[in-house]
């Protein structure tokens, strides 16, 4: 088989075929397991340059089983991989095009994916897991499937677990998924355990417990939980912000100081259930908050706000 596979002037079919034919048993002869696979990733990646994805993913899935049989785990789990991403791809231009879907493409993007990160999994390769599971995981995200979304990022923290500072990223996508499925308390349990993790840590630990911290204000004031039903270190958190006074001991260097007091406006502001003061705030915080928060922050307007979108 040649470098160059010009995919329409031949059959698709029939160069499949010939391929498979290589991993027939012969007489006295061996299938060329590894010619195959270096035949499928060919035509997989005509196929893709043409845009024709399905049937590249078809490709590169074969060539996933003929790395199986040879024992490369990691050309296996890649080949897993680039068929997932094109099955993905499929999905998306389906989905551009008619807005809508059978979502076929997408149930065999995910099972290849965890084939993949299975194979890898079985080698202890944790890392490359959990790339492929974050990838995935963002992907689904894209096409707001928040929920299968959560579980792949959870399976990332997991498999992270010898890496502190992507655990506690990947469980902040939990959170963000948890916040979509309006599964708040749930979201602030794992914002909990981050906070938490990454206490009296330095370096990008400093940044990734504010913006938990941040995001865990914003829940507390939306749920409103009963002073006798909220954890200690909740009641902590809503005491350092409901002080009129800045105290920089408090703080700390790593915080806005105006994302602070806005933030200690907002608490006086909800604690008063002044409406009028709430919008005014909102505006002035939204633009020094992350999207997840400014989302948060959006759902607590509307919750002391209700009628104020529907006026404008």
């Amino acid at each position: 088989m040649g470098d160059h596979l010009d995919i329409g002037s031949q059959d698709l079919f029939a160069r499949y075929r010939t391929i498979a034919g290589k991993l027939k048993k012969r007489f006295l002869k061996k299938p060329n397991v590894r010619g195959a696979s270096e035949d499928y990733g060919k035509l997989a990646n005509a196929l893709k340059n043409e845009d024709n994805h399905q049937y590249a993913a078809l490709c590169f899935a074969a060539m996933a089983e003929c790395d199986q049989i040879m024992g490369d785990t990691p050309g296996q789990a890649e080949a897993w991989a680039n068929a997932g991403r094109q099955f993905l791809q499929a999905e998306e231009v389906l989905f551009s095009a008619v807005h809508a879907s059978y979502e076929e493409s997408l149930e065999a993007g995910i099972q290849c994916f965890l084939l993949a990160m299975n194979a890898l999994e079985k080698q202890h390769n944790e890392t490359l897991a959990a790339m492929f599971s974050l990838e995935i995981a963002h992907k689904l995200k894209h096409f707001k499937k928040f929920h299968e979304a959560h579980r792949f990022f959870q399976r990332a923290a997991d498999l992270h677990s010898q890496k502190p500072v992507c655990q506690l990223q990947a469980l902040e996508e939990v959170v963000s998924c948890k916040i979509e499925l309006r599964e708040y308390d749930g979201a602030l349990g794992v914002l909990t355990r981050i906070v938490h993790d990454a206490q009296d840590k330095e370096g990008s630990f400093v940044l990734l417990r504010q913006r938990c911290e941040v995001s865990q204000l914003l829940l507390l004031l939306m749920l409103q939980i009963p002073p006798r039903y909220m954890k200690v270190d909740h009641a902590h958190l809503l005491k350092k912000y409901s002080s009129n006074v800045l105290d920089i001991d408090i703080l700390g260097f790593e915080m806005n100081v105006d994302l602070y007091i806005l933030l200690q406006s907002l608490m006086v502001a909800v604690e008063k259930k002044n409406y009028k003061e709430i919008e005014t705030i909102q505006p002035h915080l939204r633009v020094l908050l992350e999207p997840v928060q400014q989302y948060l922050l959006h759902l607590l307007t509307d919750l002391y706000c209700p009628y104020t979108h529907t006026l404008l």
